[in-house]
């Protein structure tokens, strides 16, 4: 797996999870309010996309 495909990777992740959380209750498959679980995956997922953004996009690309 290359650098830039995890860099990706991590951020598609991320982002899914975080839909997935905010989402779950409209598709009606969680109980009514926002639970721990979804709390967790939201946070979760927002330092998956964080961290891949990072590495993406802010951090210095090495010299050869």
């Amino acid at each position: 797996m290359t650098e830039k495909q995890l860099t990706y990777g991590l951020i598609v992740v991320g982002v899914v999870l975080v839909l997935a959380s905010l989402l779950v209750d409209a598709v009606g498959i969680g109980t009514d309010g926002f639970g721990v679980g979804q709390i967790v995956g939201l946070i979760l997922g927002i330092i998956l996309a964080g961290v891949g953004g990072y590495r993406g996009f802010m951090r210095p690309k090495p010299t050869l």
